[in-house]
């Protein structure tokens, strides 16, 4: 990766598929707005907003998009993925993030002509410019002060929609936009010069002035328009304040904007044009359209103002092909497999320049697309973000929230997780690490279900370890301690776990910081037999009863335990403590266990205090209870 040229050490680098979710019925919507905003929050999550720009779709359009847009959709969302709708017309609050698509799908069947471009459809605005322009010789000013008010309207929101999407996520955004394109206004002093009304005695139309002063329907004396006549009665001061003001607008510079907002909070653009390949950028009928050569620029540039906004974000434009599904599964392919890197710019200036990104792979015969760059802040606006951040959370509210954000990193592709706490001697330092590994119902069938396999631990970092567990017909989770070849006392280890057998090999990898004590994870309930099983996942159902065990050093210890929301309030849920002793090996364990039938679907924290209360020990311990 070079930026501005200059080679730039890659911190992360993850690879991302995702496979087109089930059937509806199998997908749970989110039941609130702030359950929708955790859902998007999760960076496994993918969050997609179909944007339908109505004022700029013919009908046609709108007509031979419905059904290709509707199987993208399909194509492309799996099963924890969040998909939105909006119009201009929409403020950006209003998008309902949800998993289900046949509601959109329905919509888009049913209400397939909501395109507007060249239509008779006016807003109550647009019949005042009619009204205070009736002329002939103004029809032109009307025409264009119309188009320049949507193309503004269509930019602002979707300006809108990109700040929105960067407060709910820092993770990628898609915003698949339905559009027929842009002219991009840019400032055009003609538009308010005052035309000849009449020929024959050369009038022109009335100059613009003061507000008008008249009478009220009370009787008092008022200035302005009188807000009790209709639209076309109103005074002329607000349509020449509109004209002033549409005839200054610079779209240009406004999308070049949106495109520095979308590539700084991480928001692609998928511009797509559903009139297929159109010869002409305007109809026949029933105004005179433009000279051949002025209507090929229109729709040239129409097509580069929506290729300039997905190239630059990162994103992808369809265009000049009948076949939409051909264009739109080139869509579908990019968003359901790439590769994220991440990396720490080594210009650390707040200078506001753009930053030229440029990927290179060392593989030959490979085409490389990734974002072009990016603007960087200014010293202004990192002052004013930090003037608005939020204020400082306690410190024990601000742990609950970090060990529940750690959910985040949660894969809905896995079905072999593992779990591991570090057993801590008497002088504190760790010298062997328990591992629990879980195979969940539901994943893929293998010799656990049928025959023997064996799971292969190792253990890397400030010290080393390995361990081979075998797993008999049928058995889906294990329990190992793994002696590790010399102590430690801080820093993190690194637990790699291998599980293979007859048709199935999977790997499960977790990183375990080594000071702080941690709980092993057991689950009981219908799925389990009504026995105590190790759990390597950290999600639960309401069903079931969650055990924590934590393995002590010394022997008995006093303790107390309780439930925390993800705001660190005290939730009404009791947490039996007690303490247990292996007799295989004569470890010590504190246990805590929870009934999760009174928790809703939702993310919280079980806390356990050890020890006296002049050296207390807490451990935090995050899960997930589903339905």
């Amino acid at each position: 990766v070079l930026e501005d040229g200059v080679p730039q050490s890659i911190a992360t680098f993850e690879q991302v598929i995702v496979a087109p979710a089930g059937p509806q019925a199998t997908r749970r919507e989110p039941n609130t707005i702030e359950a929708a905003r955790q859902l998007a929050a999760n960076p496994r999550n993918r969050v997609f907003v179909l944007f339908l720009d109505v004022p700029h779709v013919t009908v046609d359009g709108a007509w031979h998009s419905r059904e290709p847009l509707i199987r993208l959709i399909d194509n492309t969302l799996g099963d924890d993925d969040l998909v939105g709708i909006m119009t201009p017309a929409m403020s950006a609050a209003d998008v309902v993030l949800a998993r289900k698509t046949d509601v959109l799908a329905a919509g888009l069947r049913d209400r397939w002509p909501w395109g507007e471009r060249h239509t008779l459809q006016r807003t109550a605005r647009e019949q005042e410019y009619e009204a205070c322009y009736p002329w002939e010789q103004t029809r032109g000013v009307v025409e264009e002060m119309v188009a320049r008010r949507r193309e503004r309207t269509t930019l602002d929101a979707m300006q809108e929609l990109v700040h929105y999407l960067s407060g709910i996520r820092e993770e990628r955004k898609a915003i698949v936009t339905v559009t027929e394109g842009w002219l991009l206004y840019r400032p055009n002093s003609d538009l308010t010069r005052l035309r000849i009304i009449d020929p024959r005695t050369e009038t022109y139309e009335p100059v613009p002035g003061k507000p008008e002063i008249g009478v009220g329907p009370d009787g008092r004396m008022r200035m302005g328009a009188d807000p009790t006549r209709g639209p076309t009665q109103r005074s002329r001061q607000e349509c020449d304040r509109d004209r002033l003001a549409l005839s200054a607008l610079n779209n240009f510079d406004h999308l070049r904007r949106i495109i520095d907002d979308a590539n700084r909070w991480n928001t692609s653009f998928y511009t797509i044009d559903p009139r297929g390949l159109p010869v002409f950028d305007a109809p026949i009928g029933p105004a005179a359209p433009p000279p051949p050569h002025i209507d090929a620029a229109n729709l040239r540039n129409r097509h580069e103002t929506m290729r300039m906004l997905a190239e630059n974000t990162d994103g992808l434009s369809v265009m000049n092909n009948n076949d939409l599904d051909a264009g739109l599964k080139r869509i579908s392919d990019d968003l359901t497999s790439y590769y994220l890197l991440g990396y720490y710019s080594t210009n650390t200036k707040y200078d506001g320049r753009f930053r030229a990104i440029d990927v290179k792979v060392t593989r030959p015969g490979v085409q490389v697309r990734a974002r072009r760059g990016y603007r960087a802040a200014t010293e202004e606006e990192v002052r004013t973000a930090r003037a608005v951040a939020a204020p400082a959370v306690p410190e024990p509210i601000a742990a609950v929230q970090a060990a529940i954000a750690g959910l985040a990193r949660l894969r809905s592709d896995t079905s072999f997780r593992v779990h591991a706490a570090p057993s801590a001697g008497e002088a504190g330092s760790v010298s062997t690490i328990w591992v629990a590994g879980e195979l969940r119902p539901g994943g893929p069938a293998g010799a656990t279900s049928s025959s023997q396999a064996t799971a292969e631990i190792q253990v890397t970092g400030g010290a080393a370890g390995t361990a081979r567990v075998p797993l008999a017909a049928g058995q889906r989770a294990f329990l190992a301690p793994v002696t590790l070849d010399q102590p430690v006392s801080s820093g993190h280890l690194d637990v790699r776990v291998r599980l293979q057998g007859a048709g199935m090999a999977q790997t499960s990898v977790v990183r375990l910081a080594v000071g702080p004590a941690a709980a092993l994870l057991f689950r009981r309930g219908p799925s389990t037999g009504n026995r105590m099983q190790p759990a390597g996942d950290v999600q639960f159902s309401r069903t079931e009863r969650a055990r924590l065990e934590i393995p002590l050093a010394g022997g008995d210890m006093s303790a107390a335990g309780r439930v925390l929301d993800r705001n660190g309030q005290t939730l009404t849920v009791p947490v039996t403590v007690g303490h247990r002793t292996d007799d295989e090996t004569g470890q010590r364990w504190l246990t805590a266990d929870v009934t999760l039938a009174a928790l809703g679907a939702g993310d919280y924290a079980i806390e356990v205090l050890m020890g006296p209360a002049e050296a207390q020990q807490r451990v935090l311990t995050a899960i997930r209870v589903t339905r």
